[in-house]
């Protein structure tokens, strides 16, 4: 059976929600999603998330998120798309969510995807509360 990986609300994002239930704050919105390529082990395992996380390990290139659905009452589908010429050649295995304020507020390892020049890559990010 596959190890499953998923991805880590950062304890900044956590903390932000709490706050705004209790004192009635708002939340930034998520804007951008990073694209990374240290998130596995020599192995190429996924490494595990702590969720205080506030960068990549290897940062390649943030982007504008493309479009976003609601696919369950408290789950927010994120997607972002790499054009063909974007990060062709880098192999990428971390993702992360981006607010307005340019904190991570979700974290993602995956095992290794090498971005092909030729081709776009779509990716997607459930933010699940």
């Amino acid at each position: 059976m596959a190890e499953q990986v998923l991805t880590v609300t950062t304890a900044y994002a956590r903390g932000q929600m709490a706050r705004a239930r209790a004192e009635g704050g708002s939340l930034t919105k998520v804007v951008k999603m990073a694209f990374g390529s240290g998130g596995v082990d020599q192995a190429g395992k996924p490494l595990p998330l702590e969720g205080t996380e506030q960068s990549l390990k290897k940062e390649l290139i943030q982007k504008d998120i493309t479009s976003f659905e609601f696919i369950a009452p408290a789950t927010i589908r994120y997607i972002c798309s790499l054009e063909e010429a974007e990060l062709a050649g880098e192999t990428i295995n971390e993702l992360a969510l981006v607010d307005s304020a340019g904190k991570l507020t979700a974290v993602r390892t995956m095992s290794n995807k090498t971005k092909d020049a030729d081709m776009e890559f779509i990716f997607e990010i459930d933010d699940i509360y």
